[in-house]
């Protein structure tokens, strides 16, 4: 996830009421028909142009071994014959670094830092099937050896020009994974319930105060406002507090004043 600085210096106030929207949507995801209709709302927020996203089996070294409930939106599908026929995977980067970097690679980024024997030609074949600019993303659902892997083409001259959608593709991936695991796995969860402390301290965390700073509003210990946010955390299935905080504005628990 990007930093709550990051979030602040480069995405509007409309961006964010526009991604909590999204955010929303993925956690009342069930179904592969209303997954396609979540990528199409997240392309209002990110440059997407044709998306494929698959379910990989995984062996004991993170080594896609097969690929379930296949989804595409104009994705070039003859790129996938293409690419286990010449096994391509022996040099991209994405298939080396996907489930170990944990978070979203961006191919341009990808194609600096990786120049090895056979990269520039399997570069140019994935360019003639339109695979110039996107990213790719991918982790493992909990408690399983399935994966969620996601291949975005996006359009090239924005992908590179703002920064913006990088900080974007960041903050909305880990939803979208989420939804793609209550597809696969049946997850379809209860809205939890937090603790009055926990909400309170979710809702001073939301201006960007410190533990102390919300310890004085709350009267308690900073140890105390820390043990409660995490704790909502916890119950909010977040990986760290911006997440939370925008996991539980989507789905009302906290307010937007």
């Amino acid at each position: 996830m990007p930093t709550a600085t990051e979030i602040a210096r480069h995405l509007s106030k409309l961006d964010l009421v526009k991604a909590l929207d999204v955010i929303d949507t993925a956690r009342h995801v069930g179904s592969e028909q209303q997954m396609k209709r979540l990528m199409h709302l997240a392309s209002e927020l990110i440059p997407l142009e044709k998306v494929h996203i698959c379910v990989a089996a995984l062996d004991a070294d993170a080594n896609i071994v097969s690929t379930t409930r296949q989804m595409h939106i104009n994705f070039p599908l003859e790129w996938l014959g293409q690419y286990r026929e010449r096994e391509y995977f022996r040099v991209d980067p994405v298939a080396r670094e996907l489930f170990s970097a944990g978070r979203p690679l961006l191919w341009h980024e990808l194609r600096k830092r990786n120049v090895v024997d056979g990269a520039q030609q399997f570069y140019a074949d994935a360019r003639a099937f339109g695979l110039s600019e996107g990213f790719s993303f991918g982790a493992r659902f909990s408690q399983s050896s399935s994966a969620s892997f996601f291949t975005c083409i996006c359009d090239e001259r924005e992908m590179v020009r703002h920064r913006r959608h990088a900080v974007m593709i960041e903050f909305l991936t880990p939803h979208l994974h989420e939804a793609l695991a209550k597809v696969h796995l049946g997850l379809l969860k209860e809205t939890p319930v937090l603790s009055d402390r926990e909400r309170e301290a979710l809702n001073w965390a939301k201006f960007g105060k410190t533990d102390w700073e919300i310890s004085l509003q709350m009267g308690i210990g900073a140890r105390t406002v820390k043990f409660h946010l995490e704790n909502a955390m916890r119950k909010l299935q977040a990986n760290n507090r911006v997440q939370a905080m925008a996991i539980a504005l989507s789905q009302g628990l906290i307010d937007w004043g």
